[in-house]
């Protein structure tokens, strides 16, 4: 056995750690045969796919170099063989008229997806040095092979590598996508403190003028995580440069690494570096103790035109998704059990209340925010295939849109949200993208829904399936996720005793999730 060293990349820098080589047991090997045996049997016969998830998990019990290595080399298959996929289902989801025919391409991803999650579960699991430094190695070797949300999560495995094992070494110009500097600079955040004793803070300093701003985030959270005393005036420096998102993450970020909240205006906090900073600055004050939850925030500086039901419409670029099933016509309310029916006007539909509420919410947005619309029940249907802003005649063409639509059977969820995302600019792969798509509204009356494969018929989708697709194709918490529920019945447990999450569970978690609220209509 000899020492090797794991190399991390970090644009001009790199990450050293030292570890050992092992030799592969034979049932490692086996083990390892056995996987791409079912990868290459797998189709869209659910029982190829638990096969698929069984190997996987049997692979994933070696915790060695060698097994995460395997897997690794699985995921990069899995992701190729998904893409086509992917980008066939993206154009149908957008197409005018509403997708087409994808039952068996929506039961080929979810064979595909179910085994990328079953790799990155057996990869936490994973606890030795030589497994972790196999992973973080992926980060820049041949790292556009993984999908995004997958080298994240390798990304903050960084924390767990010995503490005595780590030092930073010059590295020969390196040229670094930015999907992978942000993986790069969680790295930076999972290593914390150790991260900021080296050469790493630097870099990261370096990364808040990049013309990304997905990059500019992560960068200011790094700076927050790995106790960067010289970020304080960084930080402070930013805050009249940035706006949106970037500007939230930069206050919120002050917060973390100082523990104080003197206001969101660079006065505030200059002022108070003025007065107080000095202990900080020169490290006499230990950093990166503070909680977020301390600002006292403001309202958004961001556009805020109107409420959809009940909620603010903060963001520039909105995509309204709702349901149009059956279920909608369904009257909102009920009378209380025992009491006669009362007069008045006539109660209104589900699909009456969500067309009202659509309206209203549209009419309010200014000229320059952007929207959508998708649709969706046994097929999904956009109103346009790309964001529009919302000029009157825009808001008018949706309106007439809106209106020409008819209620059909099924609650295709996961096609729905898919689409969402599709507009977003999620395209071929799970990797990197710049979203369209800052803020979702999303609505439904019921339990989500699937065809079934070989027959006829719909059964109960799997809520869980669809809330780790969420969190997979919105990794950098880019999209805020607003879901309403309306007229469903509220429940004392979270699940059904299949244990399938209820329906407004489902929804407090779609929102909770990505950032958003939750609303239940009942009225």
């Amino acid at each position: 056995m000899h020492a090797r060293a794991l190399l991390l990349c970090v644009s001009s820098l790199v990450l050293g750690a030292g570890f050992h080589g092992q030799l592969v047991a034979q049932n490692q090997k086996s083990a390892t045969r056995e996987l791409r045996n079912a990868l290459r049997q797998l189709d869209e016969d659910p029982a190829s796919g638990a096969r698929l998830v069984a190997k996987i998990a049997q692979v994933g019990n070696s915790d060695s170099d060698a097994a995460a290595a395997s897997l690794l080399t699985a995921a990069a298959e899995i992701e190729k063989l998904a893409a086509p996929i992917v980008e066939r289902r993206r154009k149908a989801l957008l197409a005018e008229g509403g997708s087409g025919r994808l039952k068996r391409s929506r039961y080929e991803l979810q064979n595909l997806d179910d085994a990328a999650e079953a790799i990155a579960a057996a990869l936490r699991g994973m606890k030795s040095t030589e497994a972790i430094a196999r992973m973080l190695r992926r980060l820049t070797n041949r790292a556009g092979t993984l999908p995004l949300w997958l080298r994240l999560e390798l990304a903050a495995r960084a924390g767990d590598l010995p503490t005595d094992g780590i030092e930073w070494q010059p590295a020969a110009g390196k040229k670094t996508s930015d999907g992978t500097r942000v993986a790069l600079l969680t790295a930076c955040s999972a290593l914390g403190p150790r991260a900021g004793e080296g050469k790493a803070g630097g870099w990261i300093a370096a990364q808040l003028e990049h013309n990304n701003p997905d990059v500019r985030v992560a960068a200011v959270r790094a700076i927050a995580r790995v106790a960067y005393p010289d970020g304080i005036e960084l930080l402070i420096a930013r805050i009249d440069h940035e706006q949106g998102a970037v500007r939230e993450a930069v206050l919120d970020s002050l917060v973390v690494l100082t523990g104080k909240s003197p206001g969101d205006s660079a006065a505030s906090w200059r002022a108070w570096l003025a007065a107080e900073g000095a202990p900080f600055l020169s490290g006499d004050v230990k950093l990166g103790l503070g909680d977020a939850s301390m600002r006292a925030r403001k309202p958004s500086d961001t556009a805020t035109s109107g409420t959809y039901f009940g909620i603010a419409q903060t963001g520039e670029s909105i995509l309204y998704v709702f349901d149009n099933s059956q279920s909608m016509r369904a009257k909102v309310g009920s009378k209380a059990k025992g009491k006669a029916a009362t007069t008045g006007p006539e109660r209104q539909t589900r699909w009456q209340l969500c067309r009202q509420e659509l309206k209203s919410a549209l009419r309010a947005l200014s000229a320059d925010q952007k929207f959508n619309l998708v649709a969706f029940a046994n097929r999904v249907r956009t109103f346009d295939p790309k964001m529009v802003p919302a000029t009157p005649e825009n808001v008018e063409r949706a309106t007439e849109w809106l209106d020409s639509l008819k209620l059909e059977f099924q609650t295709n969820v996961f096609e729905a949200l898919e689409a969402a995302f599709a507009l977003a600019g999620r395209g071929a792969g799970d990797d990197y993208y710049r979203s369209e798509v800052d803020t979702i509204f999303f609505l439904s009356d019921g339990a989500p829904t699937i065809a079934n494969l070989g027959k006829s018929g719909i059964q109960p989708d799997d809520p869980d399936r669809i809330l780790r697709a969420v969190r997979r194709w919105n990794a950098l918490d880019r999209v805020t996720v607003h879901a309403t529920g309306i007229g469903l019945q509220k429940r004392k447990n979270e699940r059904n005793a299949k244990g399938r999450l209820f329906p407004p569970v489902f929804l407090r978690l779609l929102a909770e999730q990505n950032g958003g609220e939750y609303q239940a209509v009942r009225r």
